[in-house]
């Protein structure tokens, strides 16, 4: 843990928790049904069904590429490889940021009528924003080390 700087482990750590984000409910669709019975009365039924991210989402894929990137620098700090790969934290930053506003996009424009927003899209977003902060210290962290 000596090799990592303290913005690649902020980072890796939201990296891990965006990926566990994506199989969480982010939205929700309620409703309900009246059922009529053979003998004509009728019992109204209510259900709920929760959708993860993989449920039909276009952003499945980018939060899997902004995770992946995200623990990559501190998979090669920790292998010894991380010099060779030093655009890693700027990348995890841009990703992050852009992972930020498709999320937020998510959730205010693109997100479907009479759903509901579930936790999954909370901690996704929360993911996306320490992701992009941590990406950020680790650039600056780079930066102070070569001076």
């Amino acid at each position: 843990m000596d090799r990592l700087s303290q913005g690649q482990i902020i980072a890796a750590v939201a990296a891990v928790v965006l990926l566990v984000a994506e199989f969480l409910p982010w939205l929700g669709a309620g409703g309900s049904a009246t059922v009529t019975g053979p003998g004509g009365g009728s019992v109204t039924v209510g259900g709920s069904e929760n959708f993860n991210l993989w449920d039909g989402s276009t952003l499945d894929i980018y939060a899997l590429i902004v995770g992946v990137v995200a623990l990559t620098p501190a998979v090669l700090a920790l292998s010894g490889g991380a010099e060779e790969f030093s655009f890693m934290s700027a990348a995890t930053f841009l990703l992050g940021v852009v992972g930020i506003i498709l999320v937020v996009a998510f959730l205010t424009v693109d997100f479907p009528d009479g759903a509901s927003r579930k936790i999954g899209a909370w901690i996704g977003l929360v993911a996306m924003i320490v992701i992009a902060y941590g990406g950020f210290r680790a650039m600056q962290e780079e930066v102070a080390t070569e001076i």
